[in-house]
């Protein structure tokens, strides 16, 4: 019985750790915080077992490099070229 409150508590803890430290970065852009959830422990698995390649074409699918490009000023096709 003592197990299974220690075990609740600690998942209670991981869960109000990941709402206060995530919580801003969910705000900022909800669909990018659910990949970087899923491609962070992908990614340093993938890297721990030797496949640099894989864990790069992860880190750039985590953070969807091409959406970012495209915001990017200096981008042939962005609205704020001045």
């Amino acid at each position: 019985m003592t197990k299974i409150i220690i075990i609740s508590i600690l998942v209670i803890l991981f869960a109000g750790f990941l709402y206060w430290a995530y919580l801003p970065d969910y705000r900022r852009n909800p669909k990018e915080f659910w990949r970087t959830l899923i491609g962070m422990p992908l990614g340093m698995l993938l890297g721990g077992l030797g496949y640099p390649s894989l864990n790069d074409k992860l880190k750039k699918w985590a953070t969807d490099d091409k959406m970012k490009n495209k915001n990017d000023p200096t981008h042939s096709n962005s609205k704020n070229n001045f």
